[in-house]
């Protein structure tokens, strides 16, 4: 059988639909992913890529849905609903240059199943339009469902013009145990950490001296607010008995100044690997990130800066397995208690006990073959 990928020029949306392509693959199937410019992150992951879209990014769409002005990507905190909203109208116009190139590939390719991001716009009417069946894969706590019946609406010119009523219907693949959220209303499968590639450094394969504790922005947030976010975890760590890995890709570090002599700067590391033997995480509250903490048990301090951000901090916080504060909050004694709160681990351990009791990808191939 043949099943079509695709998602937004985003590894936040992409990586988490890895393991499920993986999986169909190491059964056998053939597997093709279609996405935006760029997508050099997917190479890495070893299957193969087709480039869709007018090579425009995701942050030109969003402008575009803002009429040119700028994106503000960090804020104070947006309700839920007005996050999807603004999320639905950049990700509708980053989809909407895709249309014409996945109707066609879809045409000539003719998978079996469309499985898309939940945040591809483009896919559910590809899907109407071909009658093909579709999977929603979902990429963390926000609903699938309620963005792809957001996009209908917002690409409404676009299935009139192609002769479309309106989204098909989906079935849905949450990445979550139901205490996290998602939508509930088809599958749930294990999240399985994919993080890229990368090389990690020998010495930390193996457990430290000290108790270790990684710093990420994740891949999005640096490029709106560099690593200002985490200046004050990093002014603090002198104070901590711990070492801190500071995990932030290539970003400028001029504005931590001198760094702490347990702090280590760390080039683009797997973060799974990197947290098998790390005792917590600060961290911005990025799906991926959070998810790939949870999975593997470990404590987390989230600092929400902006898009999904803060859902999934209260997500994370009221299952017990997060503390969240503010950047400017942060001092020697919350890093401490990340370190030391024994309410926290057993949180992360539940959650992770949580996450393990689903079934893997693997488990779910049968499914995908029988609405094929």
């Amino acid at each position: 059988m043949r099943f079509l990928f695709t998602g937004p020029a985003s590894v936040g949306h992409l990586f988490p639909m890895v393991p499920t392509a993986q999986a169909l693959q190491a059964a056998g199937h053939q597997v093709l992913f279609a996405v935006s410019a760029p997508y050099d992150q997917m190479r890495q992951a070893g299957l193969p890529t087709v480039e869709i879209g007018d090579g425009s990014t995701l942050l030109e769409a969003f402008k575009r849905a803002q009429n040119g002005s700028d994106l503000q990507f960090v804020t104070d905190g947006n309700s839920p609903d007005d996050t999807e909203r603004l999320a639905a109208a950049g990700f509708a116009e980053h989809g909407r240059v895709t249309i014409d190139d996945l109707l066609a590939l879809a045409g000539s390719w003719r998978p079996d199943v469309i499985v898309h991001a939940a945040f591809q716009a483009a896919a559910p009417l590809v899907s109407a339009a071909l009658g093909i069946p579709a999977v929603v894969h979902n990429f963390g706590v926000m609903s699938g469902f309620g963005m792809v019946g957001r996009f209908g609406g917002l690409l409404a010119d676009e299935y009139a013009a192609r002769g479309v009523e309106g989204p098909a219907t989906h079935t849905v693949l949450d990445v979550i145990p139901a205490s996290l959220g998602g939508d509930g209303t088809g599958w749930r499968v294990r999240y399985v950490p994919h993080n890229g590639g990368g090389s990690v450094p020998r010495d930390l394969v193996a457990r430290g001296a000290r108790p270790r504790i990684a710093i990420t922005l994740g891949t999005v947030v640096t490029a709106f607010a560099g690593v200002n976010p985490v200046a004050r975890v990093v002014s603090e760590a002198a104070s901590v008995d711990a070492d801190f890995l500071l995990a932030v890709g290539d970003t400028d570090l001029g504005p931590l100044g001198t760094l702490p002599d347990n702090v280590r700067v760390l080039p683009w590391v797997p973060l799974a690997q990197l947290l098998d033997t790390a005792d917590a995480i600060v961290h911005h509250g990025g799906s991926g990130t959070m998810l790939t903490a949870a999975a593997l048990g470990v404590p987390q301090l989230i600092l929400p800066q902006g898009a999904d951000h803060f859902i999934n901090a209260d997500a994370a916080t009221g299952l017990g397995f997060a503390l969240r504060a503010t950047s400017a909050e942060v001092d020697a004694a919350l890093l401490g208690r990340l370190l030391t709160d024994e309410a926290l681990r057993k949180g992360a351990a539940a959650t992770r006990s949580e996450i393990d009791a689903l079934p893997s990808p693997t488990d779910l191939v049968a499914s995908f073959e029988a609405i094929a």
